[in-house]
């Protein structure tokens, strides 16, 4: 065997990173990977997710087709509702646990934000569709709100900077499943096909409800791919 041959069957070594070794100079790293991560997802949440569900959703187009909803339909629609409504319990919790960190406290900021606009949106979508009045929605919410959810409490061991990442992570990514999931659920009951048409394309939103769960699914799995950027940090 030539040494060219020798050279070409042989293992390569894996590939070292030198430094930094020492735990102060590891956490910078990390808080700088975390800073660079921070400000991405912040600009991607202005630019590119910047939508606004009292402007934004197609509320006619829910009143028109809203009797079509089934009632398991409109039963899912709510629960989301109650579960989206405690991302307030969650982002203090969060903010709590990753005290001193500076970014991880704003990306839960953020993340909050956002998360803020999808229990508006369930909201919406049963409101216009005609399927619960304003009073039972505000009574509902109430009731969701009387208990108060913690980390600790419903996820023991989660309780942690990493903890709180994935959880997240899976979360955020389930979420975006379900919400798929239920958005064509409810082109089913409004008698469209399960994929956007032409004409929706065209325009850039699908119809009524539709439209809703696909740009709320649309944040879930933007913040899922956030999330998982932080573990792998």
């Amino acid at each position: 065997m030539t040494i060219a041959e020798h050279a070409s069957n042989s293992v390569e070594h894996p590939n070292y990173i030198a430094g930094p070794w020492t735990r102060d100079a590891r956490l910078r790293a990390i808080q700088e990977e975390v800073r660079i991560a921070y400000i991405d997802y912040f600009r991607k949440a202005v630019k590119t997710r910047n939508w606004f569900p009292w402007d934004d959703l197609p509320l006619d187009e829910m009143r028109e087709r809203g009797n079509l909803l089934s009632p398991d339909t409109v039963t899912m629609i709510e629960s989301f509702l109650g579960i989206e409504d405690y991302v307030g319990d969650y982002v203090e919790d969060a903010i709590n646990i990753v005290r001193g960190d500076r970014e991880r406290r704003n990306i839960q900021l953020v993340w909050g934000m956002e998360e803020a606009k999808h229990a508006e949106s369930w909201h919406l979508v049963l409101l216009h569709s005609g399927v619960r009045t304003e009073k039972q929605i505000e009574e509902y919410r109430d009731k969701v709100s009387a208990h108060r959810w913690t980390m600790r409490e419903n996820h023991p061991g989660f309780d942690t900077p990493l903890g709180v990442a994935v959880y997240a992570m899976v979360q955020e990514r389930a979420t975006f499943f379900n919400y798929d999931e239920l958005r064509k659920r409810i082109r089913a009951d409004y008698g469209l096909p399960e994929k956007a048409t032409e004409e929706e394309r065209k325009r850039g939103k699908q119809f009524g409800a539709a439209a809703a769960f696909n740009i709320v699914a649309k944040d879930e799995i933007a913040h899922h791919a956030m999330f998982l950027r932080l573990v792998d940090i």
